[in-house]
C-alpha cells in the first residue's frame, strides 16, 4: 500500500515538474511563425513629382500557438532595413481573410491564440523609393502607364515577377528586413519574438 501510494506520489511530482518546465520555456519554443509569399499584386504609388515613392509587397504571416496555454499578443510591427530612412517608416497594412474577404485590422491591438490555434495575417509593406535617375529608370514605363490612364497607385507582377525584373533593388529595399511581435505576460508586456523576412 505504502509502494504504491510513493509510486502516485512521484507521478504527480513528475507531472508537476514537467509543467513547471513547461510554463517556464521560451515563448519562441511556444509559437511557431512561418511565411510565404502571396500571390496578390505588387502595388506602386506615384508622387505629385511624377516619380515612383513607394512600393508595397505582399506578404503572408501565420503565428501557430503550441503551448498548453492561451498566448496574446498586441503588435505586429515591421521593421525595415537601414536604406529606409525613419521618417519615411510607414509600417504595414494589415488583414484578417475572413469568409474570403480581406478585412484591415490594427496592428496594435490585443490578439488571443488559443492553444493549438493558429492565426494567419495578410500583409502589404510600405517600402519607400529614393528618387535617384537610376532607381525611377526602372519604373519608366508604368510612370508613362499610370500617367495616361491618370493613376496614382498601380497594381503590377507578384513579388516573384518584381524580384526577376528588379532583382538589385528588391534586395536593395528588403535586405535585412524582420517582423516584431510582441506578446502579452498577463497584463504586462512580455517576450517579443523577431524573425528575418523571408521573401
Amino acid at each position: 500500500m505504502l509502494l504504491k501510494q510513493s509510486l502516485s506520489m512521484n507521478r504527480i511530482i513528475q507531472f508537476l515538474i514537467l509543467l513547471f518546465f513547461l510554463s517556464c520555456s521560451s515563448l519562441k519554443s511556444k509559437i511557431e511563425i512561418s511565411q510565404s509569399i502571396n500571390d496578390s499584386p505588387v502595388i506602386l504609388r506615384l508622387s505629385k513629382q511624377n516619380t515612383i515613392i513607394r512600393v508595397q509587397f505582399p506578404n503572408e504571416i501565420t503565428l501557430k500557438n503550441n503551448s498548453i496555454n492561451k498566448e496574446s499578443f498586441v503588435k505586429i510591427n515591421y521593421i525595415y532595413n537601414k536604406e529606409q530612412p525613419r521618417e519615411r517608416n510607414l509600417r504595414i497594412e494589415l488583414y484578417r481573410d475572413e469568409k474570403n474577404k480581406l478585412t484591415s485590422i490594427s496592428t496594435t491591438g490585443k490578439k488571443n491564440i488559443h492553444k493549438g490555434e493558429s492565426l494567419k495575417y495578410f500583409y502589404f509593406t510600405r517600402h519607400f523609393v529614393d528618387s535617384t535617375k537610376s532607381t525611377q529608370q526602372q519604373f519608366k514605363p508604368y510612370i508613362a502607364k499610370m500617367l495616361a490612364e491618370n493613376k496614382d497607385t498601380l497594381h503590377i507582377g507578384t513579388v516573384g515577377e518584381f524580384k526577376q525584373k528588379h532583382t538589385a533593388l528588391f534586395e536593395k529595399l528588403t535586405k535585412g528586413d524582420s517582423i516584431s511581435i510582441q506578446f502579452l505576460e498577463g497584463k504586462k508586456l512580455g517576450e517579443r519574438i523577431t524573425v528575418p523576412v523571408e521573401w
